[in-house]
């Protein structure tokens, strides 16, 4: 009887790290490169204390056998349930679990989603290696409620994929209150690929109509394959000689007959010739108007004085649209995903009452800024109120300006360690001063590494989790323990549980319990 409290008092000691880690984790907020570390510390150390209690002195007995058949059953047993939970939800028990579900989710959908990328694209050539070398470039997207994926005239520089959710395509001028007249995809399905495989702008605009998890596979991924891939330009070039094609630049991109036909010849020559792919209908940039307004940029502190290269690379991908009077540029509730910078006035800004705010705005001003910034649903409507010009600074290409730019980087972190945006989210949001400290150090953090601020009011897909989540969570942490409960009672029936093994197992589980 004493051998049994014995060896519960060993298994509570070291399970008790578990609770411990996850109540750390509420007082004190680590670092991620902290947090790793100790758990690659505590990991090491678990290993290191098994070796030393439980294989070595098995193998000095000569139990060779034994241990190598212990070995191989235990690992598939715990490979095998493992997978099961894993399916269940369980995978979201701690990080690595997440991330390594998340990669073979990844190669085991990816060819389904390819081969029904397009009735008449047939992708059942590609390889193994190349089905892999995409995967790897798959960037996850999650895409709150009324989030736009892209916009009409926003350039096709990606193919998406449904993983969770819904995706509704809207033309100019739907509303969206009638969801009857939308055409939406679901889980596993795909898009973009016509605008992206014709070099065209999109003619749509794709909403999320619920959250909704996505995969976006770059559009210079594809070019690769399309120029490494004797199989996909096969593919590709079947797909060129399908009517659908020369339909939808037609009546999509509205191009002539005429011209239709040239670039459907001039493609077909190129894809045999170099491997690659002519664009139909390029994105309007009106670079050199930017180039003019550039110095001009007064109410966007971190962009006032641009250097020669700055000023080009903004002017080669901001996207440029004319608006016509009563179009919206956004909405409120809608998710600030895009900066606006006016060519020229005629914006208005109106409140959930419809009230129109006191605001003027002229060329080279921002609309967005602040909600942009910050990652918030915007809180007012900005209205055209006559026809006027805009540039669009989408977040991908925010992104890519911060990990180019460290001088931006720099005027970025001033302007976020200024009043303006700590005033904007107590007033408009709420926010107390710690939330708004705490995004606020974290925005900091990420723009001096050359990212973006993170999204202040994302909270994740919670109605797109698997059912039983909570359930599989619990049992995938059960599942962790089993292999441990099992040395406990194994060392305790020979020469006693030694201390450094309860420390291995309490060094492993802590910083597991802290991530």
């Amino acid at each position: 009887m004493d051998l049994v409290w014995m060896a519960f008092g060993a298994g509570l000691v070291s399970a008790c790290s578990l609770p411990l880690g996850a109540a750390t984790s509420f007082l004190w907020r680590l670092e991620g490169r902290v947090v790793a570390a100790m758990m690659a510390f505590g990991g090491g150390a678990l290993l290191a204390a098994l070796t030393l209690d439980l294989v070595a002195p098995a193998l000095a007995q000569g139990h060779h056998f034994t241990l190598f058949i212990g070995f191989l059953t235990g690992g598939a047993l715990f490979i095998g349930l493992d997978r099961t939970v894993n399916n269940f939800g369980g995978f979201r028990r701690k990080l690595s679990t997440s991330l390594h579900h998340s990669r073979r989710e990844t190669r085991r959908r990816m060819r389904r989603i390819l081969i029904t990328l397009d009735d008449a694209l047939d992708l059942n050539g590609l390889s193994r290696a190349e089905i892999r070398s995409l995967a790897e470039d798959i960037e996850p997207r999650y895409y709150s409620t009324g989030s736009q994926v892209y916009r009409e005239g926003d350039p096709a520089d990606a193919l998406y994929v449904v993983v969770k959710g819904k995706i509704a395509f809207r033309e100019s001028g739907d509303r969206p209150s009638d969801p009857a007249l939308e055409r939406q995809l679901g889980p596993g399905e795909a898009f973009g690929a016509y605008a992206l495989l014709t070099g065209s702008t999109h003619c749509t605009t794709a909403v999320a109509v619920q959250p909704t998890m996505g995969w976006r596979i770059p559009e210079a991924s594809l070019r690769r394959l399309l120029g490494e891939s004797a199989a996909f330009r096969e593919a590709v070039g079947d797909w060129l000689r399908q009517p659908r094609v020369s339909h939808y630049l037609t009546t999509q991109q509205r191009l002539s007959d005429a011209s239709a036909d040239a670039w459907l010849r001039d493609a077909a020559a190129l894809l045999a010739g170099e491997g690659r792919l002519p664009d139909a209908r390029p994105v309007v940039r009106q670079a050199d108007a930017f180039r003019r307004l550039a110095p001009h940029l007064d109410r966007l502190p971190w962009l006032e004085g641009l250097t020669a290269e700055e000023i080009d690379w903004l002017a080669l991908h901001l996207v440029y649209r004319r608006y016509r009077p009563g179009e919206v540029l956004f909405a409120e509730g809608e998710p600030a995903e895009r900066l606006f910078i006016l060519e020229d006035g005629g914006i208005t800004l109106a409140d959930a009452a419809n009230r129109i705010l006191p605001s003027r705005y002229e060329a080279g001003d921002g609309i967005g800024v602040r909600s942009f910034l910050t990652g918030v649903r915007h809180t007012v409507t900005a209205r055209v109120l006559r026809e006027c010009g805009a540039w669009t600074l989408r977040r991908e290409d925010f992104e890519r300006l911060l990990d180019h730019y460290p001088d931006i980087c720099d005027r970025l972190c001033a302007y976020l360690q200024g009043p303006v945006l700590a005033s904007y989210l107590r007033q408009r949001y709420n926010l107390d001063a710690g939330t708004v400290s705490d995004w606020r150090g974290s925005a900091l953090r990420a723009v001096k590494a050359g990212r973006t601020p993170p999204a202040l009011l994302e909270s994740g897909v919670e109605s797109t989790r698997p059912r039983g989540a909570s359930l599989a969570i619990w049992l995938g942490i059960l599942l962790d323990g089993i292999p441990e409960s099992l040395v406990i009672g194994a060392s305790m029936t020979s020469t006693g549980i030694s201390l450094s093994l309860l420390v291995g197992l309490f060094l492993a589980n802590y910083p597991e319990a802290l991530s």
